[in-house]
């Protein structure tokens, strides 16, 4: 049995090019460590991942599943690769070719990679949550449903689902209305007569605003004389609300409710007016040759 643990000994040392077994059992307990320090990494680093995504979005726990076994298998590769070189193994050849391998694939993935590291990205900065109202730069709002792995569902405001690569998300300028808190503002506009008591027309307005029930009560509603128009005196109107999903809803109501108190008080909203000159050009006399 000695003779058999000798002859097994002598051939690793061959193997591994080392001259005494006291250098082997050094490279043998360093590739050991190699392996637990990989291992230990590995666990940090899905605990940090695991805390940091279930802060805002703690039900989608299959993208968090998948991120977990990448991190496991990038920690193990890397750890195994590092403990074979400690043990004194060439993986030059290894690592050309895989390396070849990778910058072919990362060609042929190259938009799936963008969307997946994007998804990532948006998990680990919480930009974007399940739930979340944005807003596009072409002023079309939208609702978080789902962040996945490449895409991002979103509801549109004619209750339909859209698919939003999550690259996307991330390259253009999107409004969060709900990122930091829900309050919004919503804005209208109205003209009154110049003949109107603007004081009064300022006060049915403000009296307007705190009789809806659902302002929020964080900000007090504001009222401003905007401008001089050709027709009328233009007043706008803000209100805030803590549901940015409803705002054009909202403001519809707000409308009508001025709408009504002004009717209801006796100051008009002009239509618009144009004066138009009518100039009628005298004819100019032909001559008539009568010879």
């Amino acid at each position: 049995m000695r003779d058999y643990l000798t002859q097994v000994l002598e051939s690793l040392m061959r193997t591994f090019d080392v001259k005494s077994i006291e250098i082997m059992g050094l490279r043998v307990v360093g590739a050991a460590l190699i392996l637990l320090a990989g291992f230990w990494i590995s666990k940090i680093l899905q605990r940090f991942l695991i805390h940091r995504l279930h802060k805002r979005d703690s039900e989608d726990d299959s993208a968090i599943g998948v991120y977990q076994i990448i991190i496991r298998i990038i920690a193990l590769i890397l750890s195994a690769s590092l403990a074979l070189h400690t043990l004194g193994i060439d993986l030059t050849h290894i690592f050309t070719t895989g390396g070849l391998f990778a910058v072919a694939a990362a060609f042929a993935m190259k938009t799936a990679a963008e969307n997946f590291i994007a998804g990532l990205v948006i998990r680990v900065e919480n930009e974007f949550k399940p739930g979340d109202v944005l807003a596009m730069s072409d002023g079309s709002m939208f609702m978080v449903k789902k962040i996945g792995l490449r895409a991002t569902i979103v509801r549109s405001k004619a209750e339909g689902d859209l698919i939003v690569p999550n690259i996307d998300l991330i390259q253009n300028v999107i409004s969060n209305y709900t990122y930091r808190d829900s309050l919004h503002r919503i804005e209208t506009e109205v003209g009154v007569s110049y003949d109107s008591d603007l004081k009064r027309v300022k006060e049915i307005l403000e009296h307007v605003c705190h009789k809806l029930q659902w302002r929020s009560r964080q900000v007090e509603p504001l009222v401003v004389l905007d401008g001089f128009g050709d027709s009328s005196v233009n007043f706008k109107v803000r209100v805030w609300i803590e549901d940015p999903w409803r705002a054009g809803r909202l403001r519809g109501q707000l409308n009508e409710s001025i709408w009504w108190e002004l009717k209801e008080a006796g100051i008009v909203i002009p239509y618009p007016q144009r004066d138009v000159h009518l100039v009628q050009e005298t004819p100019v006399p032909t001559s008539v040759d009568i010879s």
